[in-house]
């Protein structure tokens, strides 16, 4: 802060306002700071989806198909792929938002932003090296290990990041434990990962141990989570009926009861468990019900539930096809309904529905580029899962030539989906309010704050002061500010209704015409 007694006298007032705590305004700055370190993670997750996820999984993919052989591509490129695709991409996603959600939704708050930012430098290092060390066998028998120690311990921040004390007593509800159940399977994953990544002759995972590490990985991390995460949106963005939770719970005793048969290399039998809990995932959120209401398609394309509602066709898919793991290209086309059918789909989905709104409640960017994704994700999809098991089993070679297409039309649609979340966020921040909503009582402080590019506009239209203070006090109005600068408060609130008038989101535009 400046120095106060040199400040005009309103200023020096609403200071003093402020410290006796006489302010009960609403701060718009931890929301703005909290949905920076959101953007930071989805950034991150969409490089590493663009580059070392899709990408490489393409070439892997065109390699294996030219040579009609499942071993043609090296093993070291496909984990490094798989790596930064699950948790380069999907993981980056899953920290971001739970940083973001997860605190807010049990009534509590994010322990530290500050330590949340570190998460985020160690989480993108450890994934980004243990990526480039493997691609190009830099040293990777030092930095597998250190990576691999760094990714548990942003998984043990993440947990303790989000469960901070919530105020007053509450019972838990299905989507919390569901969540908190994905979070154990996080910190499984990443412990077997320590032990696994030591004494290796080659930056690859033994086939068999990087089998049950991909199963925890998929069912025991991924899967509650989402599922968790699904409890809590889909029925208000569906407009589904009422969760029902003892199915839920059944759903995920059956998938705890899978995994010591998993970690004995009895897939089948716990192929056989997860199905049952995969049904009791979509029983439990009545996915496949009618709905009770009408979905919320604002600004979005309109057929974003049908996709939605497709996820979790996929997700019985790849819980099916892990029914015959053993049989070729089974395996493949199981996890490949899960990562991309499921998971991608999913995000596709509701990432344009959700995202823009945290991130200081953009506008999606363009809705056609939305639903052409989605179609080239799902035909992707569906040409890739079909293909492989005939193709890897020889039954039908010409199966072998599919695979490419379906690779590249995955590709287009992950890289429409990067752009159009990269446009949103780099188009300028829209205001859900016109001219006649500026008001002189409003405080100063909310102006600068929930709209930064204010703060020039008015030092322009008079506000001296405002260009000394490093810190504006929260109780100031801009009536007060006006006036203590002898600035002519018409002119401060035309430049304020053009402002706004021009950033006006399009959606307050389309309800005026």
């Amino acid at each position: 802060m400046g120095a106060v007694s040199l400040l005009p006298e309103a200023w020096r007032r609403a200071y003093e306002r402020d410290a006796a705590g006489l302010v009960h305004l609403a701060d718009p700055l931890p929301e703005r700071r909290l949905a920076r370190l959101l953007a930071a993670f989805v950034v991150t997750g969409l490089i590493f989806l663009v580059f070392p996820g899709t990408l490489i999984g393409v070439w892997n993919l065109v390699t294996i198909s030219r040579h009609q052989h499942p071993e043609a591509a090296s093993m070291v490129w496909i984990q490094a792929h798989g790596h930064a695709q699950l948790f380069g991409w999907v993981g980056t996603f899953i920290l971001g938002i739970s940083l973001y959600t997860f605190p807010k939704f049990r009534g509590a708050r994010l322990r530290s932003l500050a330590l949340g930012w570190a998460m985020w430098a160690a989480w993108m290092a450890a994934v980004g090296l243990r990526w480039s060390s493997a691609a190009g066998y830099l040293d990777w028998k030092t930095i597998w290990p250190a990576s691999a120690w760094t990714e548990l311990a942003v998984a043990l921040l993440l947990v303790w990041q989000v469960t901070g004390p919530a105020p007053g007593p509450r019972r838990r509800q299905l989507w919390e434990v569901l969540i908190y159940s994905g979070f154990a399977g996080l910190l499984a994953t990443f412990l077997l990962q320590v032990f696994l990544v030591r004494d290796l002759a080659k930056p690859a995972i033994p086939p068999d141990r990087d089998y049950f590490l991909i199963w925890l990985a998929l069912w025991v991390f991924c899967f509650p989570t989402v599922w968790g995460y699904s409890v809590r949106f889909l029925p208000a963005f569906l407009g589904l009926r009422p969760t029902e939770p003892r199915s839920g719970y059944v759903g995920l005793g059956l998938l705890g009861a899978s995994i010591p048969l998993a970690a004995t290399a009895h897939y089948r039998a716990a192929a056989v468990l997860v199905l049952g809990a995969v049904a009791a995932a979509c029983w439990s959120l009545r996915i496949f019900h009618r709905s009770e209401r009408p979905a919320k398609v604002s600004g979005v394309d309109p057929r974003y539930p049908w996709f939605a509602r497709a996820a979790f066709g996929w997700l019985a898919v790849s819980a099916i096809l892990a029914l015959w793991s053993h049989a070729p290209g089974f395996t493949g086309a199981s996890r490949h309904a899960f990562t991309v059918g499921f998971m991608a789909t999913l995000i596709l989905s509701l990432g344009p529905r959700i995202l823009p709104s945290f991130l200081n409640s953009r506008e999606l960017w363009s809705r056609r580029m939305m639903l052409v994704s989605l179609v080239l994700l799902s035909a992707g999809c569906v040409m890739r899962v079909a293909s492989e098991p005939p193709a890897y089993s020889s039954v039908v070679p010409e199966a072998w030539d599919i695979l490419p297409v379906s690779a590249l039309l995955e590709l287009s649609a992950l890289l429409l989906f990067a752009i159009n979340i990269g446009k949103t966020l780099a188009a300028p921040m829209p205001a859900w309010f016109g001219r006649e909503q500026v008001k002189d009582t409003m405080p100063l402080y909310w102006y600068v704050t929930s709209y930064p590019a204010t703060r020039r506009l008015l030092i322009d239209a008079g506000l001296r002061t405002l260009a000394q203070a490093r810190e504006v006090p929260k109780s100031l109005t801009l009536r007060e500010a006006v006036e203590a600068d002898g600035a002519d408060l018409e002119t401060v609130l035309d430049r304020l209704g053009d402002f706004f008038e021009s950033r006006m989101a399009r959606a307050l535009k389309s309800q005026q015409r």
